[in-house]
């Protein structure tokens, strides 16, 4: 699992930078558009990706299924954010080349942050054990490990609802454990609808 070091120390530097601004003052009622212990959300979106034999683009079909952590860690209370571990199955068709698929699962966590009312960023990182049945001359296929990090913005509809769009990066690859074991790297545009509880 080669991930590319720049994505990962980005991402990372972020989260430690959103980590700094806690409102130590009791956080306003607009603060917070998104108040739920639950997420579930259902996502897709289109990938980009080259392997040798062309162009690689699998389908995103994702089931996200989030809890908000603050309850399990009290010092997160006071800070304006939220951070939520979640679990993500998936289901991928590949459009190029055709006849292909992915699935698998992903924990992970996720931080967000509102920034009006209405509108929230966020940020993410997964891992996972995935199948891929794609085959080509710079990875082995079948079982394999997802690598992803991404960010993006939530647009409240209503008090427990959100529109999502949002980027990912992911590096798929299997740890050494069969070879070739070069990794595919995808990059995705995303667009989801969350209900929280």
């Amino acid at each position: 699992m080669n991930m590319p070091f720049l994505p990962r120390l980005i991402f990372f530097l972020c989260l430690t930078l959103s980590f700094t601004q806690v409102n130590a003052a009791e956080p306003r009622k607009h603060s917070q558009p998104i108040k739920a212990n639950i997420e579930s959300a259902f996502i897709s979106g289109i990938g980009a990706g080259n392997i040798p034999e062309g162009h690689y683009q699998p389908v995103l079909l994702i089931w996200h299924l989030g809890i908000d952590l603050k309850k399990y860690f009290p010092l997160l209370e006071k800070h304006r954010g939220s951070l939520s571990g979640f679990l993500e199955t998936q289901f991928n068709p590949a459009i190029n080349p055709d006849d292909n698929f992915e699935f698998g699962i992903s924990p992970g966590i996720q931080y967000r942050y509102p920034f009006t009312e209405k509108l929230a960023g966020y940020l993410l990182v997964s891992i996972g054990p995935h199948y891929i049945s794609l085959v080509t001359a710079r990875q082995a296929n079948g079982f394999i490990f997802s690598d992803t990090i991404g960010g993006g913005f939530y647009y409240s509809l209503s008090g427990n609802s959100a529109i999502t769009l949002g980027y990912r990066f992911r590096h798929l690859s299997n740890a050494g454990l069969a070879m070739p074991n070069d990794g595919i790297n995808t990059h995705f545009i995303t667009l989801g609808y969350a209900v929280f509880f």
